[in-house]
């Protein structure tokens, strides 16, 4: 693939969406300098990423990012670590951290950006909108749960708290957005599009099993490139999963690194 200059913008934002991008309701930034800690009330892994820490401050930083979840009211939580933090994965592994997957995340997710019009067309049967009603908006948090295989307890709760979530998202200056894909006349794929500094990030590709392989993935990044040039930033990021990987890659994305996933769940005794 021709090799293409990547700004460091748009880079760092790939590589590091949770410190780059803007909170978005519902979501809390607890900045620790050794570490930042993403809270949120959504029921998935809170979020922590390495700051500036030595090797033997880790087991007590591990603990500390374990009590600012803990009184959140969670117990899982997991450590995205980036090239630069490489060698904390060993020290986190022996302090009983797992580099494994868990709903919404991949054990290895690859940073990768695009600063060019995708490759392709979007299929003429598939319409994409933003969402803008509660409908739309309950149907593209189903979705998105199924594709990702929640456990059916997330999926209660998710169900149990849309009316919140909902009034986050429409709620003035969310720099996140919503898209869902029709075709037929069935909603079929959904993702989410946050409006960074850099460009936009890419968050929850999700297209239905029965629909694959039509094109819908395509489209939603198509109009997500079609936002972000709209607002001035055209440029696209993402954390692509073993699915959404070679999907992006033919449409010209470029891998800047790879960004490994460290599962910390403490529910038990």
């Amino acid at each position: 693939m021709q090799t293409v200059e990547i700004p460091e913008p748009v880079r760092r934002q790939a590589l590091h969406p949770f410190r780059e991008l803007p909170i978005a309701p519902g979501f809390r930034k607890v900045e620790r300098g050794r570490f930042l800690a993403l809270l949120h009330g959504l029921p998935f892994a809170q979020i922590v990423e390495p700051g500036d820490l030595s090797e033997d401050e880790v087991a007590v930083v591990v603990e500390e990012a374990r009590t600012v979840v803990r009184d959140h009211g969670r117990s899982l939580l997991i450590w995205f670590v980036g090239p630069e933090h490489r060698w904390l994965g060993a020290r986190l592994e022996e302090l009983g951290l797992v580099n494994d997957e868990t709903p919404g995340f991949e054990a290895t997710e690859n940073a990768m950006a695009l600063v060019g019009r995708p490759v392709g067309e979007s299929p003429a049967d598939v319409q994409v909108q933003e969402v803008g009603s509660f409908d739309d908006f309950a149907t593209s948090q189903k979705l998105s749960g199924e594709v990702f295989e929640t456990t059916a307890e997330m999926l209660e709760q998710t169900e149990a708290n849309l009316p919140t979530l909902y009034e986050d998202y429409t709620t003035a200056g969310n720099p996140l957005r919503q898209l869902n894909a029709t075709l037929d006349g069935r909603v079929v794929g959904t993702a989410a599009a946050a409006l960074g500094p850099a460009g936009i990030n890419l968050f929850g590709g999700s297209v239905a099993a029965d629909a694959r392989g039509r094109g819908v993935y395509r489209a939603l990044v198509l109009a997500r490139w079609d936002l972000a040039v709209a607002r001035g930033t055209p440029a696209l990021t993402i954390q692509a999963g073993r699915m959404a990987k070679p999907i992006v890659e033919r449409l010209g994305f470029h891998l800047i690194d790879t960004i490994h996933v460290y599962v910390d769940d403490f529910s038990g005794p």
